[in-house]
């Protein structure tokens, strides 16, 4: 059985909801090797030790679904700080911005703004905020 998420797993959730929003033409993973590599920088950069079998887990008992996954590590982030709550979302836009797989023009899909949209919208965040989430960021490339 998934275990509750908290904050270190809602983060790394919402940021592997946005790799696995697309997929680059030609290939039949969802992930790009750029994708996995970022994840990995997340985790690293803020020092979050992760079982990933509880982490895959929780992917599934959620359907693997990525609007439920988004909305249950919203949830998970309700209490935390408004600091918190921008750096998760810079950290989706980041993933977001890693490999362009299907809009040449500004390097993020459809699905993924949607993601990135909703998890704004859900964790209470300004406009602003989300313009200004990524700033100071590590960045994959």
């Amino acid at each position: 059985m998934a275990q509750e998420m908290y904050k270190h797993d809602a983060l790394l959730h919402l940021v592997w909801s946005v790799a696995t929003c697309d997929k680059k033409d030609g290939t039949d993973s969802s992930v790009t090797p750029e994708e996995d590599r970022y994840l990995d920088i997340v985790r690293s950069t803020e020092g979050i030790k992760i079982d990933w079998a509880d982490f895959n887990a929780k992917r599934k008992s959620l359907g693997s679904d990525r609007k439920v996954i988004n909305h249950e590590a919203c949830k998970a982030l309700r209490g935390c700080g408004k600091d918190w709550k921008i750096k998760c979302l810079g950290y989706m836009k980041k993933m977001a911005w890693i490999s362009q797989e299907n809009d040449l023009d500004n390097n993020m899909g459809d699905k993924e703004w949607e993601l990135i949209l909703h998890a704004q919208k859900e964790l209470g965040l300004t406009d602003e905020e989300r313009k200004n989430s990524d700033s100071g960021l590590p960045s994959g490339k």
